[in-house]
This record gives structure tokens, sequence and C-alpha cells, in this order.
């Protein structure tokens, strides 16, 4: 058995699974309650980029379950309808015939994070399909508690199959009909009341008969859904604000047409998603299987936060040729597209569909191409999820690091994805920004990178300017500007040379430039986008001989990897440590994968609380962001 909790407070969620077998009552998932359930034994595990599998083993029957999260990067109506499968398939292990049935159900826990809160339910039968939802009596718009949205409803589904029964009502007596009787009443409860008040819980079933083969998957549709999902302040020279709704809504006119249509497109779905988990995992185990493991681990936290999506026209229809996306920066606050942790999911945004970043970019250049008051780039779009109210403060202290991040996106989004559109259209903002960093990158000062440090002249700090600088010169080249890039070019290479002679000692990079005093040392993970522009600033030789060092430094690093920064106090980020991967010249492929094995003997690390994190101690494994929690 297996419980849920989610959030950086560990709220509980409820979610259970039991099984009926000959009589005998088993649980597979979620807690306990007063009915005497017998436990199921946990056989395997695995994890997929679109899917988490288990397999348990309940009496005389093994029960092979699946968490399906559909990655569509190629349909934005399916990736952004926020609903996920779990699938139950039943096989007798001993070839003998079995009397089977099973259930799941959910809480209204789905629906706030104070469990004082009034919820009210239903249930609706369509056609094909039947479903509970759940929300507050009284909802709160574009506020969360405890992590929570408290203005989105939970609905839980199943297609109509033979002998499927459904009920709601509180969590004991559902769950003591299903264990006593093995099939539910077709009943709802409508004394509606607090979430904590005999927790109501929305319960499925289905009989699956006496048999020794179930060749049919049982297949439950959990779902959130908010409508808007973003207030976006589209101009820093105009406030006023715009609704905005889930893409998946141009496509279906009520959430029933919704459901059905993922409900039946689920043998679809799971080729699909088969079909992209064998192209990621074929490419990642070109570096290594637990490069792949990571990349498994990974996938579903880069996308799962962000909300694609459009607004109305003045008639009340939907304007698809506005389409953006907004990302909360989940694991840590609740900051709006993030410059540098949409930086850091920036990669598998291009694998996947780099119009997936030029969606997320374009709702930053937009807030900032009209009335922006300073010269380089915002952090993010607000810090209160899911309000994009933009940030027009004074940054200055991060310029470079997000400037230079912008910068780097932009050029990757329009080479990747062919689309100059974002270049043409933002391009004086573009310019302005890098003209910023001529001004300000090759000496840094009162600067702050993404790792909170604030040296002055940052070695890591200067390159990702420098390359962004770099950049910029493409960029003017695309667009025929042939002066500007010229000049730009110009600079990115008489500050690249300058930055290797102030910032190289005893043939590696120092923290800071010239400071030889010390044994301190830096990642140098900003290099990675001069590898992945192809901009060839940096000369392979450096390459190398970082790669060299870092040898050198993991011979007495913690168990866990290098540390980004000896200022850090023993702090690893798993996200930075991965973007030395591409630096790795071919002679120097043992330090990449001795990094690989640290980060994936962190991820697969259960003596802590928390899941695969982003931040934690290199020697105790102990992560340092809240609960463990996973952000890019």
């Amino acid at each position: 058995m297996f419980g849920l909790c989610i959030g950086m407070e560990s709220i509980f969620m409820g979610w259970s699974g039991f099984a009926r077998i000959d009589g005998v009552d088993w649980q597979w998932m979620g807690e306990g309650d007063l009915h005497c359930w017998n436990s199921s034994t946990l056989l395997s595990s695995e994890i997929t980029p679109t899917s988490t599998k288990f397999s348990v083993i309940a009496g005389s029957i093994l029960l092979n379950l699946t968490f399906l999260s559909p990655i569509e990067p190629s349909d934005w109506v399916k990736q952004s309808l926020p609903f996920i499968y779990l699938s139950l398939e039943a096989t007798s292990i001993d070839r003998q015939s079995h009397d089977v049935q099973v259930y799941s159900d959910i809480s209204a826990e789905w629906i706030s994070g104070n469990r004082a809160n009034n919820a009210t339910w239903k249930t609706t039968q369509t056609s094909t399909s039947v479903f509970h939802q759940a929300q507050l009596q009284s909802p709160q718009p574009m506020v969360e508690i405890n992590n929570i949205a408290e203005d989105q409803t939970v609905y839980y589904s199943m297609q109509t199959v033979p002998k499927m029964t459904y009920q709601t009502g509180q969590d004991s007596a559902v769950r003591g009909q299903f264990g006593t009787n093995g099939v539910l009443t077709n009943q709802q409860d409508t004394k509606f009341r607090p979430i904590n008040e005999d927790f109501v819980v929305l319960g499925l079933s289905v009989d699956l008969g006496n048999n020794t083969d179930f060749n049919t998957p049982v297949v439950w549709g959990l779902g959130l859904v908010r409508d808007p999902v973003i207030q976006y302040t589209p101009s820093a020279s105009n406030l006023t604000t715009q609704d905005r709704s889930s893409y998946f809504w141009t496509e279906f006119s009520t959430i029933a047409d919704a459901i059905d249509s993922f409900l039946s497109d689920y043998p679809n779905a799971v080729q699909r998603a088969n079909a992209l988990d064998q192209q990621i995992m074929s490419a990642a185990q070109n570096i290594s299987s637990e490069y792949a493991d990571l990349v498994a681990f990974g996938a579903r936290q880069a996308l799962a936060s962000s909300d694609i999506t459009v607004a109305k026209n003045s008639d009340g229809n939907y304007n698809t040729s506005d389409v953006k996306a907004f990302q909360r920066d989940t694991g840590i606050g609740q900051r709006v597209n993030a410059v540098e942790t949409l930086f850091a999911t920036m990669p598998i945004h291009l694998y996947l569909n780099a119009s997936l970043l030029g969606i997320h970019l374009d709702s930053l250049l937009q807030f900032q191409a009209s009335g922006y008051p300073n010269n380089y780039a915002a952090p993010d779009l607000g810090t209160s999820f899911p309000i994009a109210s933009g940030d027009s403060s004074d940054t200055s202290a991060g310029g470079i690091e997000d400037t230079g991040n912008m910068l780097i996106m932009t050029l990757a989004h329009a080479r990747i994805s062919g689309d100059g559109t974002l270049i043409a259209k933002y391009y004086d903002l573009l310019s302005s920004w890098a003209d910023y960093l001529v001004s300000n990158t090759l000496f840094p000062n009162a600067q702050i990178s993404a790792d909170g440090i604030s040296n002055p002249n940052m070695t890591n700090l200067a390159i990702k300017g420098i390359i962004g600088i770099a950049a910029m010169a493409e960029i003017s080249q695309v667009v025929g500007n042939v002066s500007a890039a010229q000049q730009y070019q110009a600079n990115a290479s008489s500050y690249v040379k300058l930055w290797e002679s102030l910032g190289t000692s005893s043939g590696h990079l120092l923290p800071t430039y010239q400071d030889t005093s010390s044994s301190d040392y830096a990642l140098m993970y900003n290099m990675y986008a001069d590898t992945l522009l192809r901009t060839n600033l940096i000369d392979q030789s450096v390459y190398t001989a970082q790669a060299s060092y870092y040898s050198t430094l993991a011979q007495s690093a913690g168990t866990f990897g290098l540390s980004y920064d000896t200022s850090s106090s023993g702090e690893a980020n798993s996200a930075w440590t991965c973007s030395l991967l591409d630096q790795s010249p071919p002679s120097t492929r043992p330090i990449r994968d001795e990094l690989v094995n640290m980060v994936h003997t962190r991820a697969g690390f259960n003596e802590t609380s928390g899941d695969f994190p982003l931040l934690y101690n290199d020697q105790s494994g102990n992560s340092t962001t809240a609960n463990g929690q996973g952000r890019y």
C-alpha cells in the first residue's frame, strides 16, 4: 500500500484503492480506516517519463497499477487538459478462477488547503461515462492555501462499463459498503458539510466477475479544473488584467464533453505515451542507464506546473492566435514564470516541442515590451501564482542572471522551432537587454546568481552574460541588422578572452576573477549555454581542463555530489550538476558518468523525507528545500 501527500506542507490528499477477492478485502492504495482491510504486498515499481507503475499482490491476484500523466507536446488541447489516468489490470497468479471486484475513491481534500471549508459535490452520468465532482461552497478565485487552489473542482470519472457502480458519502460508510458487498449503491450523499467533518469520498467500483483472465483494464480519470486559470497583466504601462482559460476549452464546450473524450481516448493515450517513453528513454540511454532514470524522474516535474492558456475576444470566443503559458515555481514558492526556473526546464521544452518554450517566453516579453522601467529583464511575472501581475520593481541585483537567461532562451527557441516571430516582434526590447549586458557583464558587481551568491566578479555569472551578448549577435543577424550583429559578436569575442584570462588559474576556472588565495571552487554550469547555442565562444581546452578539475574534486566529494560552490555550505543542486554533462568532451566522459552517478544516488535515496529534490546536502542527502520538493 502507499499513500499520497503533496505540497511543501505535506498536505494529504485522499485517494484510496481496494479490491475484494473471493470475498476477502484488500487495500492497494491509501491509508486504512475502520474496516478491516488486508494489506497488499508491493512487488515492484517503475517510473517512466509519462507513468508511474506498481505491481502489488492481493491474495491470489496480481494487480498492475499505472498512473499515467500524458505528455502531449504536439497537441495543446490534450497537454492543457488537467487530467490523469489510473489503470488497474488484474491477473490470476495461480491460474485459478477468482471472483474480483475493484474500487477506488477520492476525498474532498483535493479542493482546499483549509479542511474546515464547506464542500459540495454531485455525480453526473453522460451517455458514455459517470463522473463525480466536488468544489467549495464559497470558492476564492486566484487564491491558494497550503499550495492548493481554492477555486478548483476535482473530478473522478470512469467510462460506463458493465457492473460499474458509484456512491458518495462518508469514507467509512462507502468503503464499508464495498468491503461488505463488493458493490456500491448508486446513491449520493446530499448532506454538504466541511471537508473534515465525516470525510466524504467519491467512489467508483467495477465487478470483474469470476475469471482466470481479466483482459480489460479498469480505468479511472482524475482531474483538477479551474476557470479562469490565470489573471495576467499584459503590459507594464497598462495594468488592466486579463483572465485566461486553459487551452482545452477551445475544443470542448462542457466539462462532460472533455471527460468523455479523455476517457474514450485512453487506448490511444497509452500508445502515444509508450512511444514517447521509448523515444525519450532510448535517447537518454545513449548517455547511460542512470541518466535515463534521471530523465524519467524529472520529465513530469518539469511540465506539470505549466498552464497553456488563451483569452477571450470581445465577442466571447477564444482567441487561439494568442496562446501563452504560465509556469508556477513549484517547490520553492508561487512565482510566475520565474526566469531561472524556466531556464532550467528549457532543455525538455526544446526537446519535446520548442514552441512550448516560446509561449512561456511570450508572456514575459509582452509584459516588458511596453512601459517596463528597467533596462534589464524582469525575474518573473509576479510572486503570487496564478496572478501574473508582472514585476516592474528594482531587481537590478539579478540583472545579469535574468537578462542572460532571456536572450539565451529566446535564441534557442527561434533556432530550434524555426519560428522567428518573437525575435522580430520584440527585437528592440532584446537589443536593450543586450546593451545592458555589454555594460555590466564582464565585471559583475552588486549582482546575485541563481544560487543566491553575490560575490563580485563571479566567473560563472559573467560567462552567462557574455553568451547572452553572443545570442543577441545571432538574433540581430537573423532580423537583418548586420552592423549590430557584428558589434555584439565583437563584444562577446573580446569579453570571453578577458574572462578566460581573469578567471583561470592552475589550469581551471576560479569562482571569482584572480582569486588564487584559497581552494574555493564553483561549478561552471553556465557554460552549458555555449554548448547549447553552439556559439563556440569558449575554447575546447577550457572544457577539457574543467572536466579534469571536476574529476579531481570528485575524489573528495560527498556521496551525493559536488556542492555548486564552496560558499554553499555543502549544498548540491541536481539541475546545475546535470547541466555540466554536455560540457564533457569525449576524452573526459568518465567524470560525466561520475556526476550522473552522484545525482542518481540521491534521487534513489530513501532515508530522508521528500522526493527527488533540487537542493540537498552533498554528504547527508538531506533536502534543503521544504519537504524535499523538486523544483525543475
